[in-house]
């Protein structure tokens, strides 16, 4: 009993010194995270709200409204939403096909994944400002390509000519989707491939072995064997690049510059959910834009949030451990 007694007092302390030692960190936490985001929410509400006296018109729900009702909004919704859906679908499918390629391939293979992880630690205005050069309109390599073909150029990123004409709009739209899909889909390589490889290295070979024996094809066992066992990390993937899309901001401004899309155009076509807040931020001396973008980070936030519920109650059902 009298040992039980001191074992109970000896964790109780060890208890209290790790709380101790971790008040640090949880004032921190409080004061920089926790806080903050309050704060957003409760501001989110505040009608003609002013950052420098604080007075504010009431609490409703104007700014929601506000937002909701603003095409530059809406746009930066689409575009955030073409980042997730689209974007992040097709870099992880292109990068199982690569991995799948590269685990197969013994010689250099470490040279390839190097090389595979190169974006990761590119910086982002560098790797930017490449992708302009490679898809300029007058000295591009993608347009001397074309040349090549007897294709005349296109005016990948050009704003020319775009104003008041809703065909040329649509298709500088397109054009910019596009160089937007090319650029999301190489930077998001890197990581995936050395994820999706580290992922294939640890499935057990015995399962592949017995398939052999029963005469399954390749394509059977990557079916029936590789993608169930690799839908860990599949689904890990998933959850953690759609949350990273969601955020998408720096890849926009190193392609199209702070007036996110083509030269020349003033409608902000490439805009992102990120973009959108951080331009109402950036106009905090005019009453409501602290409200309005706290009102759109909300959004934001409750958006990741939904999502990211959803795929974890889906991916449930078709993860599969070894």
């Amino acid at each position: 009993m009298l040992n039980r007694k001191l074992t109970r007092r000896s964790t109780n302390r060890y208890d209290n010194t790790a709380y101790l030692y971790l008040l640090p960190a949880f004032l921190l936490l409080g004061i920089f995270t926790i806080y903050p985001i309050i704060n957003t929410f409760i501001t989110s509400f505040k009608d003609n709200f002013q950052f420098l006296t604080g007075n504010f018109a009431g609490i409703n729900l104007s700014n929601y409204i506000k937002i909701i009702g603003d095409s530059t909004f809406r746009r930066a919704l689409l575009n955030t939403f073409f980042i997730a859906f689209v974007c992040v679908p097709a870099t992880i499918l292109i990068s199982l096909i690569l991995a799948l390629c590269l685990n197969s391939v013994k010689r250099l293979q470490g040279l390839y994944l190097t090389l595979f992880y190169l974006p990761q630690v590119t910086n982002v205005i560098a790797s930017g400002l490449v992708f302009s050069f490679i898809f300029n309109t007058h000295f591009g390599l993608i347009n001397m390509v074309l040349g090549w073909f007897g294709i005349h150029p296109v005016a990948w990123i050009s704003g020319e000519g775009i104003v008041g004409s809703p065909e040329r709009y649509n298709q500088a739209y397109a054009r910019s989707l596009f160089i937007l899909f090319v650029y999301s889909v190489w930077e998001g390589l890197s990581l995936h491939v050395l994820l999706f490889m580290r992922g294939l290295q640890n499935i057990n070979k015995e399962y592949y072995e017995a398939a052999q024996v029963d005469g399954a094809s390749r394509w059977r066992m990557i079916r029936s064997i590789t993608l169930p066992l690799l839908s860990p990390t599949t689904s890990f993937l998933f959850v953690t690049s759609i949350i990273f899309a969601f955020r998408a901001y720096a890849s926009v401004v190193a392609l199209f510059g702070k007036t996110y899309g083509p030269p020349g155009d003033d409608s902000k076509m490439m805009i992102t959910l990120v973009g959108y807040i951080m331009d109402s931020l950036g106009d905090y001396l005019s009453p409501g834009a602290i409200s309005s973008a706290g009102a759109a980070a909300v959004v934001l936030v409750l958006m990741v949030m939904v999502v990211v519920f959803v795929q974890l109650f889906l991916m449930k059902r078709w993860v599969h451990y070894q």
